[in-house]
């Protein structure tokens, strides 16, 4: 009697604790469905990001060592690709040009001398070769005689030789000259290094060069951005990386307020998970969470600053 009870028990105790997982095993799938539909019917998520260049930056810098002899430019300053920004001091290579050139002109006057001789030359040559077949042509007539046929000849001949020494003359000369172009080019493009010009066109940023200051080569004196072409790099948290594709309209906002900035759509999705960046800067904030980075391209006119932090709503459904 005390086993048939004890076994009746236990199969009520276990129906019991059946039920009571059983209940709470639904709960759970419950809760888990509930989730899933509370993201289904999320329609847009936020993103922080940055206004950046759609372009990437270009670095000011000197090709040589020297010092800043002048600045042109600011932060701030609009400048075009090939303007001047700042001028180094050169040392005597303003000298050396101006030499070069000088040297040039001499050879180039005596490029007009000679050019002038060997006109007379030629001229004096057709008239001996004249005279020698005038008396050539008499002797065969027994009108002239043979020492003066001879005379003409040699006399020809004499100032033909003259006139190719000049024509040599002026090869070599005109070598010389293009040597001289070659060596102004050359002080000219050493000039030319001491002068810092814009690679690109846009907005003088980060300039940190002062008059007087001494640079090498490659080192970075400010950026040039361009402001006409802006995008944004925002980055998303990683619950909702599958939520967003490329091609989803956004909605720019200045960072903080409710108005509007610009419209724009998703250009590109980062296909790996990143840390959060330094746009996050509440403590704690950046370590959290992963993120996928994406790129905004705006639409049409803004507002928006370059280095500026945004808020984005982006429509995923």
């Amino acid at each position: 009697m005390k086993m048939t009870t004890n076994r009746i028990f236990y199969v009520l105790f276990t129906s019991i604790l059946f039920v009571a997982l059983s209940s709470c095993g639904n709960k759970k799938e419950e809760k888990q469905q509930s989730n899933k539909e509370i993201l289904q019917e999320i329609k847009e998520i936020k993103a922080v990001g940055k206004v950046v260049s759609a372009k990437d930056w270009t670095i000011i810098s000197s090709n040589t060592s020297a010092r800043i002899k002048q600045l042109l430019v600011k932060d701030g300053d609009s400048v075009s690709k090939g303007q001047l920004l700042m001028q180094l001091e050169a040392g005597n290579t303003d000298l050396d040009v101006q030499q070069a050139k000088a040297q040039l002109n001499s050879l180039n006057k005596e490029n007009k001398t000679i050019t002038e001789d060997i006109r007379k030359a030629k001229v004096y040559a057709d008239e001996l070769k004249a005279k020698y077949e005038t008396s050539k042509r008499l002797f065969e007539q027994d009108a002239e005689t043979k020492e003066k046929m001879t005379t003409d000849y040699s006399n020809w001949q004499q100032q033909e030789l003259t006139l190719k020494g000049l024509q040599q003359k002026q090869q070599a000369q005109q070598a010389s000259a293009y040597e001289q172009q070659l060596e102004i080019q050359k002080a000219q493009n050493t000039r030319s290094d001491f002068q810092i010009i814009a690679a690109s066109s846009g907005v003088i940023t980060d300039l940190v060069a002062k008059v007087g200051q001494s640079v090498q080569p490659a080192m970075e004196l400010g950026k040039i951005i361009d402001v006409e072409q802006p995008m944004v790099e925002a980055e998303v948290d990683e619950l909702f990386v599958n939520d967003v594709k490329v091609g989803q309209s956004v909605l720019i906002f200045p960072l903080g307020r409710k108005d509007q900035a610009a419209n724009g759509r998703i250009s590109y999705l980062s296909p790996i998970l990143s840390e959060k960046s330094i746009l996050y800067e509440t403590a704690n904030e950046g370590q959290d969470r992963r993120v996928r980075k994406i790129k905004i391209e705006i639409e049409g006119n803004n507002v928006l600053t370059i280095n500026s932090k945004v808020d984005c709503t982006i429509r995923i459904r």
